[in-house]
């Protein structure tokens, strides 16, 4: 008579099922690209010194954008600008970049905007007051008349910048710069409104020692001062500039020294 080793059979069938689970287990489906899908992570910022938004259009456009978006502290009743910004981007295809501020007209804020052209760029148009703006809360900018957009205000955005502007186009006071002492090497671009209160606000670029910047600048009730935009494609060096740390004096035939934090020629 043979006698049954229950025990044995018990852990027999154990390791079968165990044995079992784990061929199931190797038989899953591999993870692949065909499969599951990664997601770009939000790569733009401009930096500490402006705030960022992206654009929504509040019609049926398709495009994107980005503003650079610097506050200032003006009021009704005064000719200091709420805010200005630097933006950029494209409307179906076609490349944009241009440098606006906004001032109280009453109790209403208007905006004046000028587009930065021949760089590649494909819009070319000017906006001498006939933008609205609303600032609708901490996180949100609403701009209708000639625009019909929304600015959302985001720590980082889905964007590529477009290449280094090298010139100004015709809305603009062009300037070229050099180091005021004569020491330093480089150069820069300073393209400075025409629209709106004259002398208010500039976008500029350049390098230094072969580093290269952007920054955006305007004014305040204790007068200029700039934030730099150092966004990838924008520049490495990332300062700001306090209201009324800027200087401008008026030299012949054109053109300003500006001293203070700064020491540049502009021509």
């Amino acid at each position: 008579m043979v006698r049954l080793n229950f025990r044995f059979l018990f852990l027999s069938a154990i390791m079968t099922v165990s044995t079992a689970s784990a061929a199931v287990a190797q038989l899953s489906i591999p993870l692949t690209p065909s499969n599951f899908k990664l997601s770009q992570a939000p790569s733009f910022n401009c930096g500490p010194h402006t705030l960022t938004y992206v654009v929504k259009p509040l019609d049926r456009r398709e495009g994107t954008g980005v503003r650079c978006v610097k506050m200032s502290e003006g009021k009704p009743g005064s000719s200091i600008p709420k805010l200005a910004w630097y933006g950029e981007g494209n409307w179906k295809g076609a490349t944009y970049r241009h440098v606006g501020h906004a001032f109280y007209r009453g109790r209403n804020l208007v905006g004046f905007a000028s587009d930065i052209y021949g760089n590649g760029e494909n819009i070319n148009n000017n906006f001498p007051g006939n933008l609205s703006i609303q600032v609708v809360n901490s996180t949100t900018i609403r701009v209708t008349g000639a625009w019909n957009e929304e600015w959302n205000l985001v720590k980082a955005a889905n964007y590529k910048p477009l290449p280094r502007p090298q010139t100004c186009g015709k809305y603009f006071d062009e300037y070229k710069v050099s180091d005021l002492t004569g020491t330093r090497q480089g150069s820069g671009l300073r393209c400075f409104l025409r629209v709106g209160p004259g002398n208010t606000t500039w976008f500029g670029n350049g390098n230094w020692g072969g580093t290269t910047y952007s920054h955006l600048g305007t004014r305040s009730f204790n007068g200029y001062g700039a934030g730099d935009i150092c966004a990838s494609g924008f520049g490495p060096i990332c300062n700001t500039f306090g209201w009324g740390s800027l200087k401008f004096t008026n030299i012949a035939p054109s053109g300003f020294n500006v001293t203070g934090a700064w020491s540049e020629k502009w021509q």
